[in-house]
């Protein structure tokens, strides 16, 4: 079974870090809300019982200054001591169906008791008050004075005024119970919001542990992934190298061969064979790239990689190119010469340079596209090939001439017709600013022109 990689023990930690940090900021919050609904309840009921105690005073203000009037005109027939009377007995009742209402519906027995004593008490006392000040109103003084004397009216001010007491007190007990509630939700949520917060501190040192100790896992891992690229890198290397040695002595060996195939003086024979394995190194270091180029012609890299291939010069020539004038990027030397060189190998090899009655025909020439910009197509074309079937599996050297076409950002496309292999190789031609690279003059060789 694979162990899960890093960079997946990695993210599912950090998902869970990340989690479980949400859900303790979302535990402050629900406990933060519920700490300031409290507050708020709290703040409300004392706004609402002050209030209430405000009107239950002016109530009761009315019924004592009611009293004191009606008192002071039955011993002086002051009219001017009726006024709180008059005031009261327009405002009075009033005033406690305020109350009434401003205790709101959710009352309880207290309050509804009390409220209820208060109305009939007020209602009562007004009566008597009434009554005296009509009496008196009569002449009837000694009549009102006996009604007061019965102390009925003392009865109803003393129920009145117990009444305002208990709604007072019970308003009171309703207030400080909201308080001890608000206080017992803060003593709940301090201790909550502290236990969260070094939750917190101790998931942010975790946090930070942990990502020292990936960062750490991810140098490392990045480490190994370099060092086995690295090998990769050297074994494709070691298999380059191998596949051209390979294809060095097969085109060394073609070159013997096809030197001496007409060649009957040894003298003129070991010349031939030097200058063509000396054009051969200078092809080899083409490909590599071990030119000193700052830009290079496309024409002339090519003469350069293909003139070991050629046969002896009274032959008719075996090559041919033709094409505009190109000046490509030194970078673009070495695929270019990886993509010929390989296909000059085969073609000693396999195809059509591997007989006398073959020739290989390259062409080359650059076409606008939509989008702007400009393409180079280079077009190798086989001849009376002495193979022209396609291998059954791709080798080493059509990895390395993809891999070439992809350093050049472009694209091979391989094809094997009726007289042999053909190869497309579009590329797009660089630029230098705005001025660009590529130069068209008339043509580089006719289509009699080879490579001598």
């Amino acid at each position: 079974m694979a162990r899960p990689s890093f960079h997946t023990l990695k993210h599912s930690r950090s998902r869970i870090l990340v989690l479980t940090l949400c859900a303790i900021f979302a535990g402050i919050g629900a406990a933060l809300f519920q700490t300031v609904a409290a507050e708020r309840a709290a703040r409300e009921q004392l706004s609402n019982t002050a209030a209430i105690l405000s009107q239950l005073r002016n109530v009761l203000r009315m019924g004592l200054d009611a009293e004191t009037g009606q008192r002071g005109f039955l011993l002086t027939y002051d009219l001017g001591y009726l006024q709180p009377y008059d005031r009261a007995n327009r405002e009075w009742l009033p005033a406690i169906q305020k109350l009434r209402l401003a205790l709101g519906d959710d009352l309880t027995v207290t309050q509804l008791a009390a409220i209820d004593q208060i109305q009939s008490a007020a209602t009562a006392k007004l009566e008597e008050l009434t009554q005296t000040v009509s009496l008196a109103r009569q002449d009837r003084r000694d009549d009102a004075l006996a009604l007061v004397e019965t102390d009925e009216g003392k009865r109803l001010m003393d129920q009145f005024r117990s009444s305002v007491d208990a709604l007072e007190e019970e308003e009171q007990a309703i207030l400080s119970n909201e308080l001890q509630r608000v206080a017992s939700v803060e003593a709940r949520t301090l201790p909550i919001l502290l236990g969260l917060t070094l939750a917190v501190i101790a998931l942010v040192v975790a946090g930070l542990r942990f990502e020292r100790r990936m960062q750490v896992a991810e140098i490392k891992a990045d480490e190994a992934e370099e060092l086995r690229q690295a090998r990769e890198r050297s074994d494709l290397l070691a298999r380059e190298l191998n596949h051209r040695v390979k294809n060095l002595f097969a085109v060394v060996l073609s070159i013997v061969s096809l030197t001496a195939r007409n060649e009957k003086d040894a003298k003129e024979l070991s010349r031939k064979i030097k200058a063509r394995i000396h054009a051969l190194s200078l092809a080899h270091s083409v490909g590599q790239g071990q030119l000193d180029f700052h830009v290079a012609e496309l024409g002339e890299i090519l003469q350069a990689t293909l003139e070991p291939y050629q046969s002896s010069a009274n032959e008719i020539s075996r090559i041919r190119l033709q094409g505009p004038r190109v000046e490509l990027p030194a970078k673009a030397v070495t695929p270019i010469g990886l993509v010929i060189h390989e296909l000059a190998t085969n073609a000693v090899k396999y195809g059509s340079l591997a007989d006398t009655n073959g020739h290989v025909d390259i062409d080359w020439d650059v076409t606008n596209e939509p989008n702007g910009s400009e393409q180079a197509k280079l077009t190798w074309r086989e001849r009376n090939a002495k193979v022209i079937s396609k291998p059954r599996q791709n080798g080493f050297g059509s990895t390395m001439i993809r891999q070439a076409a992809n350093q050049l950002g472009g694209a091979i496309d391989r094809r094997w017709k009726k007289d042999g292999l053909e190869v497309e190789l579009v590329f797009p031609v660089r630029s230098k600013g705005d001025e660009k690279v590529l130069i068209k003059s008339k043509q580089l060789h006719s289509d009699s022109s080879s490579v001598q």
